[in-house]
């Protein structure tokens, strides 16, 4: 134990680093601890910040003051648009709405141009359109369902409570409706299983009776699927046993959590009014392992427990009438979900004026991660702050548009710039949906843009390796790249394949060159709750923004677009490798 103001004995920057990760507040950990394991402190610098936490002085003024402006005002960036307040930055919520709101803010400050169509109302009550008026490029996300009210009992006696963290909830799979009725029991409602295999009993009726049926597919004693080598086969989707059910006359459907199964899926229900699109017009309700015992008991009059029900359906098909009538209730109300990417443009000048450098990453992610999270014991639970994914890029974006920005206004000497457009797109996480949207509905000619560059994931860098792939979309742009990437003091590592999908490919579909950044190395915490800012390397990253920033003004600069080269086939790069590996080979003494 070392006593406060007593000499600091001497240490690692391994241990300088760990002491100040541990000690300092979220917002400057990582950046200091950054600078010193990068070499960037010296172990002098090192022992008196250490000195300083040892002896509690004010680490944060410290830290603040050893970083530099840049990582000050990156990790200004990262930490509001990964803080709680943002809500996760989930399309459709107050959260997104608030970072929009600060990217455009930092965009309208660094002075870029708003390049969108805005409506206006004239002195005299008339709309007009100004021509450049908007940051915001609006698009349909189709809509969000609000369960506005839920009741599910049988009989007088046996009622069950409506919530996510209760016994059951109304999903959007279905649609709203009253209905009362009976009730069968048709085990995991699946129609056409291998080696003939059905769920429904043959002369099953389901003509306006509720469908009781179980999640997933039948299982062996482990919990896990007779069916597949690699987990659940297709037939354990919602989709098919639904429409199964509906064909054969069901009024509605409840699908029970099944007990056993090796998913920690069977630990938690669906939100509210989700689960999917809606695939089927009856109300579909989704029921814990626990209001499916007690749904059985009821139904059975205590005979049949759950589990008996699901060795049964595990090896045969199933019709078993229960008692009692069920009556549900459910009113669902669609809201459309309009999602918005956000767009700035500096403005180039002469002859290259008219072409366009975009400079990318999507600012958007999960929410509470009801969808794409990858912890499925904290789905729709906690907060997903996607600080890495993608707080780090877009905190990045605003970095480079600053800088940018300077530069432009700074060199008049540069008489032909391209313009440059610099994008936080939304809907990243659902299917690059904001992308999409401006590549179809691109604001000036498609064919005009000379180059994508995307950031996603930019701030676990660790051991100073940074992924750039696409310089091979490029004619010319690797031996462009070389002296901007030799300069850089990260390691660059160059897939000779293109990374993977983000923005970027919205923009190699319209045959655009293309440039995409990441980490080299991945971690556990990608779409989970423990992807935070005080894990991020400010220093790295920063380092990654620069490095955009060098490429996209030469770039603007460089008097001729990149001509665009389409990817090689899986088989012309086995080909090629092959061929390079035999040269190797028979270059050997």
């Amino acid at each position: 134990m070392i006593r406060t103001g007593a000499p600091v004995p001497a240490t690692t920057r391994t241990r300088a680093a760990f002491v100040l990760a541990v000690a300092a507040p979220v917002l400057t950990a990582g950046a200091v601890a950054q600078k010193v394991v990068a070499n960037e402190v010296s172990e002098e610098a090192a022992d008196e910040v250490l000195e300083g936490v040892l002896a509690g002085e004010s680490l944060i003024a410290d830290a603040l003051e050893r970083v530099g402006e840049e990582v000050r005002v990156y990790n200004d960036h990262l930490t509001i648009l990964a803080s709680p307040w943002m809500e996760g930055r989930l399309p459709g919520t107050r959260g997104m709405e608030l970072a929009k709101e600060y990217m455009e803010f930092q965009f309208k400050r660094s002075g870029l141009v708003a390049p969108l169509p805005l409506e206006v109302e004239n002195a005299d009550g008339t709309q007009a359109i100004q021509a450049r008026g908007s940051y915001r490029q609006e698009f349909s996300l189709g809509a969000s369902n609000t369960v506005k009210s839920a009741a599910f009992r049988i009989g007088d006696a046996v009622e069950f409570e409506h919530g996510v963290a209760a016994e059951f909830t109304v999903t959007g799979l279905g649609s709203d409706g009253d209905v009362e009725g009976d009730a069968v029991f048709v085990g995991y409602a699946i129609e056409d299983g291998p080696d003939g295999f059905t769920s429904f009993a043959e002369g099953v009726d389901l003509t306006g009776k509720v469908a009781v049926l179980l999640r997933f597919e039948p299982m062996n004693a482990e919990g896990e699927t007779l069916w597949g080598r690699r987990g659940w086969t297709s037939r354990a989707g919602f989709k098919n046993k639904l429409e199964a059910v509906a064909e054969r006359g069901a009024v509605a459907a409840v699908i029970i959590n099944t007990p056993g199964a090796s998913d920690n899926r069977v630990k938690q229900l669906l939100s509210p009014g989700r689960g999917g699109n809606s695939v089927v017009e009856i109300p579909v309700l989704h029921a814990s392992m626990e209001a499916g015992e007690k749904l059985v008991s009821a139904g059975t009059g205590g005979a049949r427990t759950l589990a008996e029900l699901r060795d049964e359906a595990n090896a045969s098909a199933m019709g078993l009438a229960l008692d009692g009538t069920f009556a549900i209730h459910t009113e669902i109300e669609s809201v459309p979900v309009v999602a918005e990417n956000v767009i700035a443009m500096l403005p180039g000048r002469g002859r290259l004026a008219d072409q366009y450098v975009v400079v990318g990453a999507h600012l958007d992610h999960l929410g509470m991660g009801e969808f794409g999270s990858r912890d499925r014991d904290n789905r729709g639970k906690l907060l997903h702050p996607g600080a890495d994914d993608n707080a780090s890029g877009s905190a990045g974006i605003l970095l480079i548009a600053d800088k940018m920005a300077r530069e432009y206004r700074e060199n008049e000497e540069l008489t032909d710039l391209r313009s440059v457009l610099f994008m936080g797109f939304s809907a990243e996480e659902s299917g690059l949906n904001g992308s999409a949207y401006y590549a179809n509905n691109p604001i000036f000619p498609i064919e005009k843009h000379a180059l994508m560059m995307n950031f996603d994931m930019i701030g676990r860098i660790k051991n100073k390796r940074l992924s750039l792939s696409g310089a091979e979309t490029g004619a010319g742009m690797p031996e462009f790249l070389e002296p901007i990437v030799a300069a850089s003091p990260l390691e660059i590592v160059q897939p000779e394949r293109m990374g993977g999908m983000s923005d970027h490919t919205s923009f190699q579909r319209k045959e655009i060159p293309v440039l995409f950044a990441i980490i080299a190395d991945f971690h556990g915490d990608y779409h989970t709750p423990r992807d935070v800012s005080s894990l991020i390397n400010r220093v790295d990253a920063v380092h990654a923004a620069n490095l955009f920033f060098e490429i996209a003004l030469a770039a603007a600069q460089r008097p001729e677009a990149f001509a665009y080269v389409p990817p090689k086939s899986r088989r012309a790069q086995r080909e090629e490798q092959k061929a390079k590996e035999e040269a190797e080979a028979a270059a050997q003494p």
